[in-house]
């Protein structure tokens, strides 16, 4: 075989590769965008986070005296 036919081969397998390989990352990324999905969170308050959580509002005396 002459050298241009070589490299026509290796070209081809290149892009064979090429193509193979951006298919498995996309299959791999596919793959954990399903696992995000399925993942249940439960809804907490804001409020239980601290026990020592104070509200303020515009009115409170802590505003008033924060402008």
């Amino acid at each position: 075989m002459k050298w241009t036919s070589w490299a026509f081969l290796a070209f081809v397998g290149f892009l064979l590769f090429l193509v193979l390989f951006i298919a498995d990352r996309q299959m791999k990324a596919r793959a954990g965008e399903d696992r995000l999905s399925r993942m249940k969170v439960l809804p907490q308050s804001a409020l239980e986070a601290d026990p020592n959580l104070k509200l303020v509002s515009e009115r409170s005396p802590y505003m008033r005296t924060e402008r």
